[in-house]
């Protein structure tokens, strides 16, 4: 008798074949939006993390990447499953894959954002031993077109000092990275030192990072992290207003994890919340070993 047999998912590290099959189906996620194709080949060439792919019957039908963003500090994203192959549970499988992976070969702290509407993540992420860190929102204004020069450019040899400030003036924050998040430490803060996107405020009474990105509008700069020694809190939200206009953005953006002080402080500095939902951030260390760690 003959026997027949069906193809299966398989998890493996991502091949540059893949790039296509990705590309071709996130075109239509994020209402064309998703960021996932695009980056996908900077991805395959990271040494430092991991990227994985969903095989099934010689297509690429889903995604997922561990970055490293500095020592001890991890970062899981680009979660992307096929709409065609949704309920099949690739993607938990995916999630299962880079857990393991990073168990075996990570150091530090790992984390995630996801929708607050996700809640079956929520509940995969927390078996897996994360812990939820808080509520992360988005919120966004004008710039100010008026003049200001309250900020003054870090320079990348100062990034030890500027970590060592944030980590004592606001103890628990998270920095932004673009669309992820790390504790202040010198490797980030170099690195928006060198795009320019660091800066001391008045006289180094505060301090804020920030990044870009773009939408159907156009360049838009949103903080990082903002840290006050002295001085109101308002007073530097409003000068990033000021500091986006002198920029050429379109728009002063803030994206962290919120809290009752920091909503005030923005709701008076003039920002508006943006997104109808919000993100869940989501951290865990790795578990103590009591034997041989299997990786992919």
């Amino acid at each position: 008798m003959t026997a027949f047999t069906f193809p299966v998912v398989t998890i493996r590290p991502a091949l540059p074949r893949d790039k296509a099959d990705v590309a071709e189906f996130t075109k239509f996620i994020w209402d064309g939006h998703d960021y996932v194709g695009e980056a996908f080949p900077e991805w395959l060439a990271d040494p430092r993390g991991i990227l994985l792919a969903a095989e099934y019957a010689g297509r690429c039908v889903g995604c997922a990447k561990v970055t490293r963003i500095a020592p001890g500090q991890w970062w899981l994203e680009g979660f992307r499953v096929d709409p065609q192959f949704q309920g099949w549970k690739i993607g938990s499988r995916l999630d299962a894959a880079c857990n393991a992976w990073w168990d075996a070969h990570g150091d530090g702290t790992l984390r995630l954002l996801t929708s607050s509407r996700r809640v079956k993540v929520h509940h995969l992420s927390e078996e897996r031993g994360f812990r939820k860190l808080g509520e992360a929102l988005y919120l966004e204004a004008e710039p100010l077109d008026e003049p200001s020069d309250a900020f003054a450019a870090m320079k990348p040899e100062e990034a030890d000092e500027a970590a060592a400030f944030c980590l004592r003036v606001a103890p628990g924050r998270l920095m932004g990275v673009g669309w992820k998040f790390a504790a202040p430490n010198p490797v980030s803060l170099r690195e928006a030192a060198e795009a320019r996107l660091a800066f001391w405020w008045r006289g180094r009474t505060g301090f804020l990072s920030a990044w870009a990105d773009d939408d159907e509008r156009g360049d838009r700069l949103t903080v990082g992290l903002e840290a006050c020694a002295g001085g109101s809190r308002v007073e530097l939200l409003r000068d990033f207003r000021r500091l986006a206009s002198a920029r050429g953005m379109v728009a002063a953006g803030w994206m962290s994890q919120a809290d009752e002080e920091s909503s005030r402080a923005l709701e008076e500095a003039g920002y508006k919340r943006d997104w109808d939902d919000s993100g869940f951030l989501y951290e865990r260390g790795r578990p103590a070993m009591t034997g041989g760690a299997a990786g992919l």
